[in-house]
């Protein structure tokens, strides 16, 4: 079973080619060109917005809802000899949600609802979009994973749909603008944050990352 991407991933897209073709780079670059907060209609929730500058040279830049097949798949199924199951060998992990999937079997009418644990790998490749907070803790920068630290919640990773409409190789620049709703204030009231993202384009190329400078959420704020 193929899961969607999170809800709260939600993408706005400007893109354009010049007239006269530039000549970029078959693996695209990027700047960052603003980012900041917003209230929503909720109180606890706040809204991330943030606009980069992109150019790529041949333009194989997004992926469709549909396209969950390889190399853009969620997961891969771990084999030894046999599809690996939880509680199959005492070398396995305990449960948690980024080396198990559970899937269910088809529902049968009249019939309880079955499921299996398995053991995955993760496959990045399922995102074009990667997003990660950063939080300075002693001085030092350290990883905020939502997938550990707040018991399974989705990471910021996401997708951005196709760039290029005209179904022809060719130079793209332009600006994208990426926004997610959580409740940031909530959950880095305190804390200096900085965000690094970075991009992929069809043939698994990823781009340079660029990062926010160090920040309190409420000096974001608009």
């Amino acid at each position: 079973m193929q899961k969607s991407v999170p809800w709260f991933l939600l993408l706005a897209l400007i893109a354009y080619a010049c007239f006269e073709r530039p000549v970029f780079s078959l693996t695209p670059t990027i700047d960052l060109k603003d980012f900041y907060f917003t209230a929503t209609d909720y109180e606890l929730l706040d809204s991330m917005n943030i606009i980069i500058k992109f150019e790529d040279g041949d333009g194989d830049l997004g992926l469709g809802a549909d396209e969950t097949y390889e190399p853009y798949h969620l997961y891969d199924i771990l084999f030894n000899g046999d599809s690996i199951k939880i509680g199959d060998n005492d070398t396995l992990p305990p449960y948690n949600c980024i080396d198990y999937e559970i899937i269910r079997k088809p529902y049968v009418p009249g019939t309880p609802v079955e499921a299996d644990t398995f053991y995955v790998q993760r496959n990045d490749n399922y995102f074009n979009y990667f997003l990660d907070f950063y939080i300075k803790e002693n001085g030092q920068w350290r990883l905020y994973d939502p997938a550990i630290e707040r018991n399974c919640s989705p990471r910021y990773h996401g997708r951005y749909f196709h760039l290029n409409t005209s179904g022809n190789e060719r130079p793209l620049t332009g600006e994208l603008k990426y926004g997610l709703t959580s409740g940031f204030r909530l959950l880095f009231r305190y804390d200096t944050l900085k965000v690094r993202i970075q991009i992929q384009d069809r043939a698994l190329n990823r781009s340079n990352y660029v990062e926010t400078d160090p920040f309190l959420i409420q000096d974001r704020y608009r």
